[in-house]
């Protein structure tokens, strides 16, 4: 599991977004709204990191760190 603090994402409709767009590809994602910046944990490994960084982006939200 891969947890990733990430700027942009502001409410449950956010969340929504990421994970209706890209849990096809990259299973289960989970948002913890909670946290400031909000964090998304998805269960990928290390050569899909890139991938899932670059479709985040595309949605219009950016990948600050992995935890």
């Amino acid at each position: 599991m891969k947890t990733f603090e990430v700027k942009n994402i502001h409410c449950q409709n956010c969340a929504n977004t990421i994970k209706n767009a890209l849990e096809d590809d990259f299973g289960e994602i989970s948002v913890d709204l909670s946290k400031e910046p909000k964090q998304v944990s998805v269960n990928i490994d290390d050569s899909e990191v890139e991938k899932f960084k670059a479709e985040i982006a595309n949605l219009g939200f950016e990948v600050i760190k992995e935890l």
